[in-house]
């Protein structure tokens, strides 16, 4: 089977992003069913691997060579765009780890219209150090669809036995439960059932063509307390989602589902670093 190629964009380099990737990419089971490439900082990542205890090799690899590029255990690939200092503080603000952080998703964007990578998979930004850079954008949704030239977008996130799409995001209680209205609790319905309809379609394709893979079940209690402070997120077009890994790391995975926003499928799953 060809395994899907994941662009996972590095996220603020002074934040948990490198290190996060650097541990997951050393769960071996990982590369069995996809290619991660990441689009950051080499040398950030390596420092990371470092600090958080993990053996692997991190190879440069040029933007034209993605093709033909060998992925497997035991390396983490990276397309290093060098726009980090060696010696930029770990968890601090910083304008030039917000512009960079910026420079990655778009890379990513432009690979997976490209027809290059079939998921974007996104490490955590800083949305202060995002602003502070000159990119106005509340968060991941906003800016690929910006990226991407669509005008509408939901963000859902999934679980195995459950859909959820924001009806509001990046605003607190109160102002949120003053701008509901039934017009955007429609839209979020819709939003919703595109996104479920395009899920249903691609599960049928993929067991047509034999590619299908067991969803794994897990027990109904709530999702684990670290997800805010360490998950990714990945995003693709509603219309044709994957089915989570077999082998998954954690039995909680959540997608994060940019409607409309990508030119062909772009899926993939996210999970607790």
């Amino acid at each position: 089977m060809n395994r899907p190629l994941i662009a996972i964009t590095m996220g603020d380099a002074a934040g948990i992003g490198p290190e996060v990737i650097m541990k997951s990419l050393a769960h071996e089971e990982i590369h069995e069913s996809a290619r991660p490439l990441v689009i950051g900082d080499a040398g950030r990542l390596a420092a990371a691997g470092e600090i958080a205890g993990t053996d692997l090799d991190v190879r440069k690899i040029p933007p034209g060579e993605i093709e033909t590029a060998l992925f497997g255990p035991g390396s983490v690939n990276c397309i290093d765009l060098g726009l980090i200092p060696a010696d930029l503080p770990w968890g601090m603000l910083s304008a030039e780890a917000g512009e960079a952080a910026f420079r990655y998703i778009e890379t990513a964007a432009k690979l997976a219209m490209a027809g290059r990578a079939d998921a974007i998979c996104t490490a955590p930004i800083n949305k202060e150090a995002l602003h502070a850079a000159g990119h106005r954008y509340p968060g991941h949704t906003e800016l690929l669809a910006a990226l991407t030239g669509v005008p509408e977008v939901s963000m859902m996130l999934t679980a195995p036995n459950l859909r959820v799409i924001h009806v509001t995001t990046h605003i607190g209680l109160i102002d949120a439960i003053a701008r509901i209205e039934p017009g955007l609790v429609e839209r979020g319905w819709r939003a919703s059932g595109s996104a479920y309809a395009g899920s249903t379609r691609m599960r049928a394709s993929m067991a047509s063509s034999g590619t299908a893979r067991r969803r794994r079940r897990s027990p109904r209690r709530s999702p684990p307390a670290g997800r805010k402070a360490g998950m990714s997120k990945a995003l693709c077009r509603p219309i044709r989602c994957s089915s989570v890994p077999e082998g998954a790391i954690s039995t909680w995975w959540w997608r994060c589902t940019t409607t409309r926003a990508m030119g062909r499928s772009r899926c993939s799953a996210s999970r607790p670093g």
